[in-house]
């Protein structure tokens, strides 16, 4: 599990619970979102898979991730040395950025609170999040949308993460839920979703 923006894993708490329920083994990776870029986020869950490997067998790899928590998966699925997982969930992800983070950024408060180096980077104009999108596995959209819930995103969003946002043409199932972008990682429908997704590749 891979959490988002100024955040940490216990935000994924029901997520953690309901999979361990269902019989997988949860590893919930924190990292400090406003105090490094996406690069080094990414080489830290590097890290964190190996780690993984080295306490025993592992049969298979899945991640699920929220919001920018995608965006340091991709950029961990780009390396050279990264472990091919079998299903990728995103919850609310920027994949191309996010227009709330570009119209904030020169906000004192949000670089004050943010950072000025990952959130930065999910503004859709960065390098980061122009870059080619990995998808070596089934690749799962979970996008929410509240219809106009914030007047600052073009058409319909989550409040934070706009519905076009959040997916991307090459995902291999996407579905639209009406949840906001925290509650996409504790709604009923968006758990459901998420296990079948990782049980058969799809979300139907």
């Amino acid at each position: 599990l891979v959490h988002g923006m100024f955040r940490t894993s216990a935000s994924l708490w029901r997520l953690a619970r309901t999979l361990r329920a269902h019989g997988y083994e949860v590893v919930a990776f924190d990292y400090w979102s406003n105090a490094a870029p996406i690069e080094a986020h990414a080489a830290a869950l590097h890290d964190a898979v190996e780690d993984l490997w080295r306490s025993g067998p592992v049969d298979e790899l899945s991640f699920v991730a929220h919001s920018m928590g995608g965006v340091v998966t991709e950029e961990y699925l780009r390396r050279e040395d990264a472990r091919v997982p079998v299903r990728c969930v995103y919850l609310g992800v920027p994949h191309r950025g996010a227009v709330l983070a570009d119209l904030r950024k020169h906000w004192f408060l949000f670089r004050w609170a943010m950072g000025e180096t990952a959130a930065l980077q999910l503004s859709p104009g960065d390098p980061m999040v122009q870059q080619p999108i990995p998808t070596p596995c089934p690749v799962g959209t979970i996008v929410g949308d509240l219809g106009e819930g914030n007047r600052s995103i073009p058409g319909h969003d989550d409040g934070t993460v706009g519905v076009a946002e959040a997916t991307f043409a090459g995902a291999t199932d996407s579905v639209v839920v009406p949840l906001g972008h925290t509650s996409l990682t504790f709604g009923d429908q968006s758990l459901r979703l998420v296990l079948a997704f990782l049980r058969h590749g799809s979300f139907g």
